[in-house]
């Protein structure tokens, strides 16, 4: 039951102006089984509709404000042990970058790279995305000057990139754009054009969201930077 009433809050913020949704696409929406769906909304509605009867947002939103009241004190428990875990992981990443710093003074940089690959994967659905993406930061750091291999690098790139934009914003956006200039003359070194073709990708991608916030000038200025001048023109 808390994990529909959260999935059913994400869902309603997400809900199109104007547009009913049934029982079952309430399901898919939520990522629930249409059986437990049912369960869990008809009791609180208004009404009692058929599977693929079309719903409004009020009416659905209604459903869920009594289902959150009734299952507050379970809702607030569960947000606390969530607060707990995340601290708990915040704080074993700081003790892994303790360790980290000494290993790169050692100039182990294989264990280095190495444990923060692992904190990365340990810890990726706790971890803030500020601190996910400052790990595939130091990945990419630390494993250019390792030698590490160009897939593996160019997974941390689109990584750290991805958690940047994980809330668009005009300055994730830019720190986006920051990000791929930091680390793209490396990607351009590889052979038979395998990096400007990722680069340029990376570019495309960003380009919607560059376009929102008016950051269209910089994504050009990134393009050019790395003299991708034969695909200059899908930036335009």
């Amino acid at each position: 039951m808390l994990d529909f009433i959260l999935e059913l809050e994400r869902t309603l913020k997400i809900w199109p102006d104007g547009v009913k949704w049934s029982l079952v696409q309430i399901a898919e929406q939520t990522r629930t089984r249409v059986p437990a769906t049912v369960e869990c909304l008809t009791e609180v509605l208004s009404k009692n509709p058929d599977v693929h009867d079309p719903l409004s947002y009020n009416e659905v939103h209604k459903a869920f404000l009594v289902l959150r009241e009734r299952h507050k004190s379970q809702l607030e428990a569960l947000n606390e042990r969530e607060k707990r875990a995340v601290q708990g992981a915040i704080d074993a990443y700081e003790q892994v970058m303790d360790r980290v710093r000494l290993m790169e003074m050692a100039k182990n940089r294989r264990s280095a790279y190495r444990t923060l690959n692992y904190t990365y994967g340990n810890y990726l659905n706790l971890l803030p995305s500020e601190i996910k993406s400052r790990i595939c930061d130091d990945c990419l750091r630390i494993g250019i000057k390792e030698g590490i291999n160009f897939q593996e690098l160019s997974q941390w790139l689109q990584r750290g990139i991805q958690h940047l934009m994980e809330s668009p914003s005009r300055d994730s956006v830019e720190d986006a754009l920051d990000f791929l200039d930091a680390y793209g003359d490396y990607f351009l070194t590889e052979a038979n054009g395998k990096g400007e073709k990722f680069l340029t990708n990376l570019l495309l991608r960003l380009k919607p969201a560059a376009m929102e916030f008016d950051l269209s000038p910089k994504l050009n200025e990134v393009a050019g930077d790395f003299k991708l001048t034969e695909v200059m023109d899908v930036f335009v």
